[in-house]
């Protein structure tokens, strides 16, 4: 399993800017990014794998590095809306525990 703050592939067009969900830690499997794409902002995703030995997916084009999918606005802004509203959800309900 490959933690997705070592994932910067492909190098020469992608900058990642923050992890928004780290999939090694949530145990969701995978991993939600803010990223630069050929110099725009992006989100990105991956699954993260199964164990050490796993490297996730995408991989690049030979599968040697671990790389990020870069998802469409249309697909990453709903997914950032309902991510968020889980979290306030969350936080709203443990001030009554």
């Amino acid at each position: 399993m490959v933690k997705p703050q070592e994932v910067n592939s492909p190098k020469e067009k992608l900058e990642v800017i923050t992890i928004i969900e780290d999939g090694t830690v949530t145990g969701k499997g995978y991993s939600f990014a803010k990223v630069k794409w050929k110099g725009r902002d992006a989100h990105a995703i991956r699954y993260d794998g199964d164990n050490d030995n796993d490297k996730g997916f995408p991989t690049s084009g030979r599968g040697y590095h671990p790389a990020w999918f870069i998802l469409p606005d249309a697909v990453a802004h709903p997914y950032l809306k309902d991510l968020i509203a889980q979290k306030h959800f969350v936080e709203q309900l443990e001030k009554y525990f």
